[in-house]
């Protein structure tokens, strides 16, 4: 009687910590979707005027007075930088709504992936000019996958190596076939990770300390990248020590019979 009573007992608290553990998880989980639904609609209602104040800041660019003043000039051209800065935020806050709620739409058809990949650093090269970005190797391959959102990655990674380096004044991005993969490495010669940081550094809004303190930004642009990549049955890695700079790679599976 007594060893049923004991038993009854410890069923009982052992039943009531699984029922408050479910009870947790299940108010967790309703947070984050709310959290998710705040994001994709503010998201949504922030696109549309942002769209319409970066039109009228190109329409001012372009009716410059004549003899207007340098100042009046460097003031407009840093009002369209931070108009485009909190354009590209708020794409990657719709980014993460969608790919959280499942609903990020992939536009697959086979692309040449050596040409993204040059198109994207030429790009990147233009509007960083104070970077050298170097590109080495080839792939001659063919990929079936969102072309866009795959240059979307190869943008991020770049970016994050010029904004972490800011030391240095070179990127180095190298591609090369893996077996029936192709592989795609970015490496900078900046401030590097810490072992703690990289276990985490794919993590949603996950941003390092000393990278809070030193540069703006939320945290989502590789959690996105990793999102993406991983969508495309690829994987994303990064090695990297501290004062060493980081190299950032990913692997996409070549389409069949290219």
């Amino acid at each position: 009687m007594l060893l049923n009573a004991y038993r009854i007992e410890f069923e009982g608290q052992y039943k009531d910590r699984i029922l408050i553990a479910i009870e947790d998880i299940t108010e967790k989980k309703e947070i984050d979707r709310r959290k998710d639904d705040f994001l994709s609609i503010a998201s949504h209602e922030l696109k549309t005027p942002l769209t319409t104040i970066k039109g009228l800041v190109q329409l001012l660019q372009r009716m410059k007075p004549d003899g207007s003043s340098e100042k009046y000039n460097g003031t407009l051209n840093k009002v369209s930088v931070y108009v485009d800065r909190l354009n590209i935020l708020i794409s990657d806050l719709l980014d993460t709504s969608k790919i959280q709620s499942g609903n990020i739409e992939l536009h697959v058809e086979p692309f040449d992936i050596d040409k993204t990949i040059h198109d994207t650093v030429e790009n990147l090269s233009v509007s960083a000019p104070g970077h050298t970005i170097t590109l080495s190797g080839t792939t001659n391959a063919t990929l079936l996958g969102d072309e866009l959102q795959i240059s979307q990655v190869i943008n991020n990674l770049i970016s994050n190596a010029i904004k972490y380096s800011p030391g240095s004044d070179k990127v180095d991005v190298y591609i090369n076939r893996v077996g029936n993969f192709v592989k795609v490495s970015v490496k900078d010669y900046g401030m590097g990770i810490s072992s703690q940081d990289k276990a985490k550094v794919f993590d949603r809004f996950y941003r390092a300390r000393d990278i809070q303190k030193k540069f703006p930004g939320l945290g989502i642009g590789l959690y996105i990248s990793h999102e993406i990549v991983a969508n495309h049955n690829g994987t994303l890695w990064v090695e990297s020590e501290v004062g060493e700079g980081s190299t950032f790679s990913f692997t996409l599976p070549i389409m069949k019979n290219h």
